[in-house]
């Protein structure tokens, strides 16, 4: 059965939405097909991957990031061709809007996925809080025509219900982890000798985009508190975005690792001791999975998804978000301690292990399903209703773990 994933993401990039679109694309069971439609500077025709070539421009306040106008008539004879059952939209850009025409044009069933708070993106960029909440708006009247959106989180659905979203409509998706690539086994000796890092100096890694909205501006201070204290460390940071400069200026010794493939990220996971991710604003943090499965604990915050990863005290931190104080004692804590770092790794990658892609895909095979008017059951009034693969107790990791 054909499904059309919509995305204005192209493969080019490497992110939570692109991460998660392969994994799908790489274990979806049989009978499903599906099949990722966008659009970038280059066309591509492959079974699970169309992309339509288009011109792009840049997003405002977000100059190295790019949207493509999509090319209507190509997409429709596509998905003819491929004789699409369901169309997945994965995004509200300029392509997911083409995919909400086309599915209501030829009354096709649609789904959603809800990756991104756009609308705290948008304020925290732009600085207007007018602007947020018209982009969260936008995403409500976009998303209307979708029997289903699947949310990443638990703490996603509730911020929808309370925003106006039906909760009938929102079912829980959870997203997984590729743990035979992303693994301590990955660690490279030659690459901590070339960042300078021992238990002695060990490395604090995030991976992401380097854009206020991640959080970032907590970085300088927490370099203080290290200071402070006396602790030998380095930052090292993968990826790129507008905080860069910054950034460099606040960590003249840190380590800037620029946009890796993905399976470049593994490496330096796998090579770090910390992994911290302070964003407020992620809806769910594949990064925070993958830093797990690499053996390595997690400092996040207790807004959004990233929280829902991580057992508090076992295999990383959650801590409130934008405070320096608890970020800055959990992280020296830390630091001062190689051996409860690698007894929290070993607990974070037996969290991890239990987070397989084709576990991650059921809730998302059943909506496929549901969108098709196929029996899949009774629907629960919650949709965050049971206990959640996210939520890994401590009794559980100690049991994977011995």
């Amino acid at each position: 059965m054909r499904v059309a994933m919509f995305t204005d993401n192209d493969f080019d990039r490497v992110n939570g939405v692109t991460t998660t679109l392969r994994a799908v694309a790489r274990h979806a069971p049989h009978p499903w097909a599906p099949r990722i439609y966008t659009a970038a500077d280059t066309a591509v025709d492959l079974p699970d991957y169309f992309s339509a070539s288009s011109v792009g421009i840049g997003l405002p306040w977000c100059g190295d990031m790019r949207i493509y106008w999509p090319r209507i008539r190509r997409f429709a004879r596509e998905l003819h061709r491929d004789g699409v059952s369901v169309i997945h939209i994965t995004t509200p850009g300029p392509v997911g809007l083409v995919a909400r025409w086309l599915g209501l044009h030829m009354r096709l069933p649609m789904i959603g996925s809800y990756h991104a708070h756009l609308g705290e993106y948008v304020e925290g960029l732009s600085g207007a809080r007018r602007l947020g909440r018209m982009m969260n708006e936008y995403m409500r009247w976009f998303y209307g025509p979708c029997r289903s959106l699947l949310v990443p989180s638990r703490a996603t659905a509730q911020m929808l219900t309370e925003a106006g979203y039906r909760p009938d409509r929102l079912r829980l998706w959870p997203r997984g982890v590729e743990s035979a690539q992303f693994t301590p086994d990955r660690a490279s000796a030659t690459l901590r000798r070339r960042w300078g890092v021992d238990d002695g100096r060990p490395a604090i890694l995030y991976a992401g985009r380097l854009s206020a909205e991640k959080g970032l501006a907590l970085v300088a201070p927490l370099q203080r508190v290290l200071h402070r204290h006396g602790i030998k460390h380095r930052f090292v940071f993968v990826g790129d975005g507008p905080m860069a400069r910054s950034l460099r200026n606040d960590c003249p010794d840190a380590i800037f690792l620029g946009n890796l493939v993905h399976d470049n990220v593994a490496v330096a996971m796998a090579s770090a001791d910390v992994f911290l991710f302070p964003s407020a604003t992620d809806a769910f943090g594949n990064v925070v999975l993958e830093s797990q499965a690499c053996g390595i604990p997690a400092l996040v915050s207790d807004r959004g998804g990233p929280s829902e990863h991580v057992t508090h005290g076992v295999t990383g931190y959650v801590c409130r978000a934008g405070s320096v104080d608890e970020f800055g004692s959990r992280l020296v804590e830390l630091l001062r301690s190689p051996r409860r770092r690698r007894a929290m790794g070993t607990l974070a990658r037996a969290a991890a292990e239990l987070r397989s892609w084709p576990i991650a895909l059921r809730p998302l095979c059943e909506a496929w399903r549901f969108a098709m008017h196929q029996d899949i059951g009774p629907q629960p009034a919650d949709p965050c209703a049971g206990r959640p693969r996210a939520a890994i107790d401590a009794a559980d990791l100690q049991d994977v773990a011995s």
